[in-house]
């Protein structure tokens, strides 16, 4: 089968939507760090979209920041891609032209530092995940000890970080006189745009001191919501797409339908047009920040560990499974959103039966490892917060009992940034170490009240599902005191 490309175009299945532009014509004006398949499912396609209705110079100038796996499946098909959106018997297919180059920075460091520096590029934007900013235990300012970043402050003009490739790429357009810039984060991040300006400044003002008063006079950092569930590729399913598009893409996705970004509109660049392709824009995105955090993905977490401890693979299966889909749908209505401000007009009953239809979605087979990586890091972001609520917390509790067991009481896989430090607690063979294992993921006695209380209830919950499975105990009212 050929493979996909410009000079293939003519050769896609009449099924396949093509972009709706003169693509060699557009220049790039996003220069977006973290080329993961969540951006090509994403902003990629809406940036795809604005171009056909409005039309502009947005392609893209993807930066990969450890693998060259991204570039070396785009750049042989002149960097095009297909996405597949499918639920059920329901489906859509597109092959979206925006990105122009991807660029690899181990390797491509000083075209990533021109990129961020030229003139035209008026939006830099980051899908780095939670673990890419490098936070402190306090989840607000920068981790000065973590190692990857120690290495940058000692030698910046080689960086490995998100956050120094990015300093140092602004630093070159401040000497270049390249104008204002805004700095987009789309990341799982409660005001994801005000943590990527303190970790930024607070970097700049160790390395680069000169350029704090360039970054607060000619940069914005508008916050964002991102919404799509978007599964890892696999053969099989590269496979049966390729079939459906006519050639070989050997950067195909597949995701869900739905899709949704609501971005806070303080840019101090123009931007592409987004709106016409269906983005939100508004003044104060605190409030769906927190809609999505808590009750998409804080409701994904314990999918993912609940489902682990069953011997269930993916988020349809632990939804319909009886006991855990009811534990789920419990856990979003009687204490997630009785934690959440929601704007007006905003249905947040309506909501949440939307996301339990897209759990339930076959299409996906979205893993439930997949999901589980990087807990330390995710359920501070996805979890504290509820726990800081108050109210009824129940069914919380017994979600992180299940991410304790799953880290302290298996030997399934441990995919994290403090990987080390939670199979060291994983090896202690006397007591339940659950007040450490929280401090990884930031919850201490410090931010949550009654802690003490909180740690022997877990431990008490790591008991019981030692002895009656995960299934029983989520089913229990009470199994405190």
């Amino acid at each position: 089968m050929k493979r996909l490309g410009m000079a293939a175009l003519t050769e896609v299945s009449d099924a396949a939507q093509l972009p709706g532009y003169d693509r060699e014509s557009k220049a790039c004006g996003i220069v977006h760090l973290g080329m993961g398949a969540f951006h090509r499912a994403h902003q990629a396609v809406y940036t795809d979209q604005a171009m056909s209705n409005s039309g502009g110079d947005w392609r893209i100038t993807g930066v990969s920041l450890r693998s060259a796996t991204v570039a070396g499946r785009l750049q042989p098909q002149d960097c095009l891609y297909s996405v597949l959106s499918e639920h059920g018997e329901q489906w859509s297919l597109r092959v979206i032209g925006a990105v122009k180059e991807v660029l690899v920075a181990p390797r491509e460091l000083a075209k990533v530092v021109a990129a961020i520096a030229a003139p035209a590029t008026r939006i830099i934007s980051l899908t780095i995940t939670e673990k890419g900013y490098c936070l402190a235990a306090d989840g607000r300012t920068l981790d000065i000890s973590n190692e990857a970043l120690r290495a940058d402050r000692k030698n910046p003009a080689a960086p490995t970080t998100a956050i120094g490739v990015l300093a140092l790429g602004l630093k070159r357009r401040k000497e270049l006189g390249s104008g204002p810039v805004s700095l987009l984060s789309c990341d799982n991040l409660s005001e994801n745009g005000k943590l990527l300006a303190t970790v930024l400044l607070d970097y700049a003002a160790e390395v680069f001191p000169g350029l704090v008063t360039w970054l607060t006079e000619n940069c914005t950092f508008p916050s964002s919501m991102v919404d799509r569930i978007v599964p890892a590729a696999t053969p099989a399913r590269q496979l049966r797409q390729a079939g459906l598009l006519g050639l070989e893409d050997a950067g195909a996705i597949a995701t869900e339908p739905f899709s949704q970004w609501i971005i806070e509109d303080s840019f101090c660049t123009e931007k592409p047009d987004w709106q016409s392709a269906g983005v939100q824009f508004v003044d104060d995105i605190l409030p769906y920040e927190q809609i999505k955090l808590r009750l998409l993905n804080g409701s994904h977490s314990a999918i993912a560990y609940c489902g682990l401890l069953a011997d269930l693979n993916t988020v349809d299966e632990v939804t319909s499974d009886p006991c855990l889909g009811a534990f789920v749908e419990r856990l979003m209505t009687e204490e997630l959103m009785p934690s959440l401000r929601a704007p007006a007009n905003f249905d947040l009953p309506g909501y949440r039966d939307e996301l339990l239809k897209r759990f339930g979605n076959t299409s996906l087979a979205h893993r439930c490892q997949q999901i589980a990586m990087d807990g330390s890091e995710k359920i501070s972001q996805r979890w504290l917060p509820a726990l800081q609520a108050g109210g009824q917390q129940e069914m919380l509790h017994k979600a992180l009992a299940a991410w304790c067991y799953y880290v302290l009481c298996t030997e399934l896989e441990i995919d994290d940034p403090q990987r080390d430090a939670l199979l060291a607690l994983r090896q202690i063979n006397q007591g339940l170490p659950v007040a450490a294992l929280l401090a990884c993921a930031r919850i201490n006695a410090g931010n949550v009240e009654h802690f003490g209380d909180l740690c022997t209830e877990l431990e008490q919950g790591l008991r019981i599902i030692g002895s009656v499975g995960v299934r029983v105990f989520c089913q229990l009212r009470s199994y405190a005191g």
